[in-house]
């Protein structure tokens, strides 16, 4: 999951709204002097009695657009702002031309009134507590690895999710991936990583205090929150993060609650979104453990679903052969064939890979011992004993070991164990670990009794 190139202007403000959308002309002329720069910077009165409402315009051909109007940047040649909060704000143009970036002299307006209208939204005040208030929030993970609200930091989706995790148009690139952070210690360590505070105390500042990256310290900005689209947008500031390297500008807005925010920033390489799970600050101080001790089902006599009278034979699931649960056995991804698997862009097992597990098979006897026969036919025995109370099958003298593609391959927990999580009639799906790339995770395996 690597980082997002950080865009130079972004298109925020302290509630921007495009009145005008006059495209560029990015075909560069001749190199232009500062007294050839010509913008207009003019205050619709009449709209706004007050001067809220500030309309601005490049009027130099052949020049790209560079805005800096004190609660956001602009890249476009004209962009009407509106400032919810009275006060003075210095506009900066400079136009970027065949000679190079020319800056002008700025322009400063005056705001004579509030007008609230513009940060009057149910959103504005989950995110900053409202006018005059602000509000402090925490990356959900802390300094003992444990995640309060979420089950990890971190989670995945495809691009064209948005708000309230649904799909942005009828067949869209909207899977998702929020797995627990136990056994995916690699997406974040254990640590404090500092706060994000939102405030509308005369404008719309961001202060966000990162303790654990490689850009650590405080920083000051801006933001801007369209409450149509759902996006966040951040200027002078880096959103608190797990310390990953990019520089993300603009987040859509998953979900956001009293307690619980989801920004995703979009992947620089990838059609998909890292999400981000935040919580209020008031909300981890106040948060109290609940112990949840590890879900058991009643699969029946689990004795007997492994080895009838003498010994029964399992075998994977071609189709699909693992999967991830969370901690209810509830199958995190909604896969029914391999063509399912490979649709995903990330996890491995096609057509080809079949051909790598077809002849693997785990014969469990009734006598307790168990024999793994790998697909190129070479055998490893042990023996197991069944925990039914616990729904586990505890190995000794073998630690069943199978590849299944690329970086996927099936192995048992720490303590040699598989958890059975469901059983259908003739098929056993068990849970244990997969070895990722060396970073082992929960998994769900799927197999199927052997028809003799």
């Amino acid at each position: 999951m690597k980082r997002i190139n950080k865009i130079l202007y972004v298109l925020i403000a302290m509630t921007l709204f495009a009145t005008s959308c006059i495209d560029d002309n990015h075909e560069l002329g001749e190199a232009l002097t500062k007294d050839q720069i010509s913008y207009t910077v003019t205050q619709d009165l009449a709209t706004d009695p007050g001067g809220n409402t500030v309309i601005m315009k490049n009027n130099t051909p052949g020049t790209i657009s560079m805005w800096d109007y004190g609660t956001g940047r602009s890249n476009r040649a004209q962009d009407t702002v509106h400032y919810a909060f009275k006060g003075d704000y210095v506009i900066k143009f400079s136009a970027i031309t065949a000679g190079g970036i020319v800056e002008a002299d700025s322009v400063t307006v005056h705001v004579t009134d509030d007008n609230l209208l513009y940060v009057n939204d149910p959103l504005w005040n989950l995110l900053s507590g409202g006018v005059g208030n602000e509000k402090t929030w925490l990356l959900d993970l802390d300094a003992n690895g444990v995640s309060k609200y979420f089950p990890a930091p971190l989670g995945f989706a495809g691009d064209e999710m948005g708000w309230n995790n649904e799909c942005t148009k009828d067949g869209g690139n909207c899977w998702s991936w929020y797995p627990e952070y136990k056994g995916n210690e690699w997406m974040a360590a254990k640590a404090d990583y500092g706060t994000m505070t939102f405030n509308l105390k005369g404008g719309p500042y961001v202060i966000v205090d990162q303790k654990a990256t490689a850009n650590t310290g405080v920083q000051s900005g801006t933001y801007f929150l369209d409450k149509d689209a759902k996006t966040i947008s951040f200027t002078d500031v880096t959103p608190l993060n797990n310390g990953w390297d990019q520089i993300y500008s603009k987040a859509v807005i998953i979900s956001l609650t009293e307690n619980s925010m989801q920004l995703a920033f979009h992947h620089p390489s990838k059609a998909e979104y890292e999400v981000f799970n935040y919580i209020t600050k008031e909300y981890a101080d106040n948060w109290v453990p609940v112990v949840k001790g590890d879900p058991n089902f009643d699969h029946g006599d689990q004795q007997e679903i492994l080895a009838v009278s003498s010994s029964k034979t399992w075998k994977l699931d071609l189709e699909v052969p693992y999967n991830w649960t969370n901690l209810e056995g509830g199958f995190l991804n909604n896969w029914n064939s391999r063509a399912d698997i490979v649709a995903t862009g990330w996890a491995p097992y096609g057509d080809g890979d079949v051909q790598n597990i077809d002849d693997v098979a785990l014969t469990f006897a009734a006598d307790g011992t168990v024999k793994l026969k790998q697909d190129d036919g070479t055998t490893t025995t042990g023996t197991y004993t069944i925990d039914e109370t616990k729904n586990l099958i505890t190995f000794t003298d073998i630690t069943p070991n199978i590849p299944i593609a690329s970086w996927v391959s099936v192995t048992t927990t720490d303590a040699n164990q598989w958890k059975i999580v469901k059983v259908e009639k003739d098929t056993l799906k068990g849970k244990g670990e997969v070895d990722a790339g060396g970073t082992k995770r929960e998994f769900e395996i799927g197999a199927k009794r052997e028809k003799k």
